[in-house]
């Protein structure tokens, strides 16, 4: 039996052109969310699906976005909110308020992240906050101690902030290893969000080591990319493909594969830090 539904990822929604993939128009978002609510479906919250009782409705999905990009309060929000749905954003907690200057793009165009106050918004709206990390760093290519401290530091500075609990990590990039997820574990988070990679363990879940803690697992939710060059026709096709559809996985890995230079870079750039 399925349990967990259908997870989209976003990153930006905007207007204004980028050079790239992970972004939609606002266009297309508005008749993708307006193509989800005439076709009878619902939103929930990673959290909801983490309950013990939880059953999966008919028509279900998670929508999650990426980075915490400002864009979302004028091109998302509004947009939601007729709709009747809720989202889930992943801030990159330590760039809250700032430009994207973590990114590695062509002509150095910057992005401005969600302050506080609008996280804050957000929340009021219904929305779940988790976190996309402290810097945005590619996270298996991080010395043991920087990965501990900067998923640590990420959960207690949204924690702060926000005043409320941190319970879900997206990984930045979309990928991880068993070091990453044994430090989610340990820094406190219960579930972690992949894009392109899938971890087989036992009923979706990762147990860890002793040092995690007994009885403690943290859940793996995997999910769908929803991109510029997708049509009303192949978003409609993300949606209602079955969980363990392997076209869909393939398609998600293909398209993370373009993401592999800026991983590179990053990598490379930490390893002269580290």
């Amino acid at each position: 039996m399925q349990t967990h539904p259908v997870i989209l990822s976003y990153h930006l929604v905007d207007r204004r052109f980028d050079f790239g993939l992970t972004w939609v128009t606002p266009r297309q978002f508005e008749r993708q969310m307006a193509w989800l609510a005439e076709a009878g479906y619902c939103t929930l919250s990673l959290s909801a699906c983490l309950q013990p009782q939880f059953q999966l409705p008919p028509k279900a999905v998670v929508i999650t976005f990426d980075d915490g990009y400002r864009a979302l309060m004028k091109h998302v929000l509004p947009v939601l909110q007729r709709c009747g749905f809720v989202a889930t954003v992943f801030p990159v907690a330590g760039y809250v308020g700032e430009q994207n200057r973590w990114d590695y793009n062509l002509f150095w165009r910057r992005m401005w992240h969600l302050d506080w106050n609008e996280l804050r918004e957000l929340l009021a709206a219904g929305w779940e906050v988790g976190s996309h990390s402290m810097r945005h760093a590619y996270l298996p290519a991080l010395a043991h101690e920087m990965l501990r401290e900067d998923l640590s530091r990420s959960r207690e500075a949204l924690e702060q902030n926000l005043q409320i609990p941190i319970r879900h990590l997206a990984l930045p990039f979309g990928r991880g290893n068993l070091r990453v997820l044994e430090c989610a574990l340990q820094a406190g988070y219960e579930s972690v969000a992949t894009l392109g990679q899938e971890f087989n363990f036992e009923n979706g879940a990762y147990c860890g080591s002793a040092a995690a803690g007994a009885n403690r697992k943290l859940h793996l939710f995997s999910r769908r990319g929803i991109y510029l060059h997708d049509t009303l026709h192949s978003f409609q096709r993300r949606v209602r493909a079955p969980k363990d559809s392997r076209s869909e996985r393939m398609r998600q890995r293909t398209i993370s594969m373009f993401s592999y230079g800026t991983v590179m870079v990053k990598a490379l750039g930490q390893g002269e830090h580290g």
